[in-house]
């Protein structure tokens, strides 16, 4: 490994980088989902915000609650029929089923009863379309207690909104004040479906602070208050009938096995996934942006996904593409595997392994001119190994830049990308998770011209996450980091939370 003196240049890409760690932001499992499907925050996490593999099935089909049971689809003889003039009454007098007053659309409205508004004590026999009064609650995801008014334009009955907020403490011996108590954000999420057929979700940052300037986990432009929508998008499920789902709006295009909040630390993210390339090719792989995705869970077990990116300024689009599969566990419909109960237990009961390689083609430089553009790519392969307590996620990605600085016309320097990530987490108790993260990223440049310094960066990661309630993380985080001549250390104590 070389060893230069950091340049201007370096530490511009250094704080960019570390920029892209530590705020980038995410969609995930909201407590608004627990609200609407009344679930405990552990169906879809193992501590929040990080996924299990419910999360990941719940999240791959458009936040459909995939685990609900369907009344009226197993009920072939539940006639679908226009209201009955007399309730159904049991022995002693009280009705069985839900109904739904008034007019409305009287065919529409009978096929919706048919199915979302039984009751889970009915049974076949049960007239699906014998009238009760309607409850004022109920659960809403199912249909149950709604009013024919919201039941037909398919509108949640709940408001699925939640916030979620993050606060640090930081400790860095190199920079003016070693102990930065920060506020970091403050975040509005809105997330869930139209009757099982789009889904949506919203993440709105109300308030995001920059760490302070000075050190390499810096930002370039201090600034403490960053208002954006972040993502902002619908899902078309089952397009036409196939397997495909149309998603479309400012999303994080799928591309890794995990959303950027998917982890248990709070500081930084995926190493392959936040890095970028010199002053001007400022892409990373986890960057929302501006999209049109197909995804198809195809088997059960093999998920596909592909799209192309209106980067602002530019007529030309970018693409990308995603594969996984699952081995063993749960898959992709949230299905449990079946279990042979007269066989002796084997590690394969407990093995699961993810397996996942990405790709994503760009151009960037000064919007439809002549000038020179920088082409580049990005290759990912993911895997995530899990068994009982224990996950292992190993990460390795490699980049191209044709073209790293075009807006110095003279010179042309390409720069290649290495990096990697491998990470260890175990379960304490159910609460209680500790993890230890090892990365790399190297920059090379051919030819070594003088816009461009390489860089050599290596960082190590330990971690402990506690929940003392489900929606609420306390994170204690050591950091040791080296980059090119630069050594780092930092501590971080931080706290997440959603409601």
């Amino acid at each position: 490994m070389k060893n230069t003196s950091l340049n201007s240049l370096t530490v511009i890409v250094l704080g960019a980088l570390a920029t892209a760690l530590f705020f980038a932001h995410s969609a995930f499992a909201i407590p608004a989902f627990t609200r609407a499907h009344k679930v405990e925050c552990t169906t879809c996490h193992t501590i929040f915000p990080e996924l299990n593999e419910y999360g990941e099935a719940f999240l791959k089909n458009s936040y459909v609650y995939v685990g609900k049971k369907k009344a009226g689809k197993d009920k072939e003889a539940a006639p679908a029929t226009a209201p009955a003039a007399k309730p159904a009454a049991t022995a002693n007098g009280s009705a069985k089923a839900k109904v739904i007053r008034g007019d409305g659309d009287a065919d529409k409205l009978s096929k919706l009863k048919s199915g979302a508004m039984i009751t889970d004590g009915d049974t076949a026999d049960t007239p699906a379309a014998a009238p009760a009064p309607v409850a004022s609650s109920g659960d809403s995801s199912s249909g149950e207690g709604k009013s024919e008014g919201l039941l037909l334009a398919a509108i949640p009955e709940q408001l699925p909104i939640s916030f979620t907020g993050a606060l640090n403490v930081i400790y860095d011996n190199k920079a003016v004040n070693e102990f930065d108590f920060s506020t970091r954000s403050f975040k509005l999420h809105a997330g869930g479906n139209f009757r099982d057929t789009v889904g949506f979700f919203a993440t709105y940052v109300a308030y995001s602070e920059q760490p302070p300037v000075g050190t390499y986990n810096s930002s370039i432009i201090s600034s403490n208050n960053k208002t954006d929508i972040n993502e902002f998008y619908i899902t078309w499920r089952h397009l036409l009938d196939t397997p495909l789902n149309l998603k479309i709006g400012r999303m994080q295009p799928k591309l890794g096995l995990w959303k950027t909040n998917n982890k248990l630390t709070v500081t930084n993210n995926y190493l392959p996934y936040t890095y970028t390339v010199g002053k001007e090719s400022l892409f990373r792989v986890e960057q929302t942006q501006d999209a049109l995705e197909l995804n198809a869970v195809l088997g059960k077990r093999f998920f596909v996904a592909g799209g192309v990116v209106n980067r602002k300024g530019q007529n030309t689009k970018e693409g990308y593409g995603h594969i996984s599969y699952k081995f063993g566990g749960a898959d992709y419909l949230a299905n449990e595997p079946d279990i042979d109960l007269s066989k002796d237990e084997t590690i394969l009961d407990f093995l699961t392994l993810s397996v996942g390689a990405y790709g994503y083609y760009g151009k960037n430089g000064t919007a439809n001119s002549n000038d020179p553009k920088n082409s580049y790519y990005r290759l990912g392969l993911d895997t995530e190994l899990l068994y009982k307590a224990f996950r292992l996620r190993v990460l390795g990605g490699i980049g191209s830049d044709d073209n790293v600085a075009p807006s110095i016309i003279t010179q042309k320097t390409r720069v290649t990308s290495r990096s990697g990530t491998a990470e260890v987490e175990y379960a304490l108790k159910m609460n209680l998770l500790a993890s230890t993260r090892f990365e790399y990223l190297q920059q090379e440049a051919t030819p070594d011209k003088q816009n461009f310094t390489n860089l050599y960066a290596r960082r190590y990661v330990a971690a402990l996450g506690y929940a003392p309630l489900e929606n609420l993380k306390l994170i204690a985080e050591y950091k040791y980091e080296i980059a090119n001549s630069a050594i780092n250390r930092l501590g971080t104590m931080g706290l997440t939370f959603g409601f």
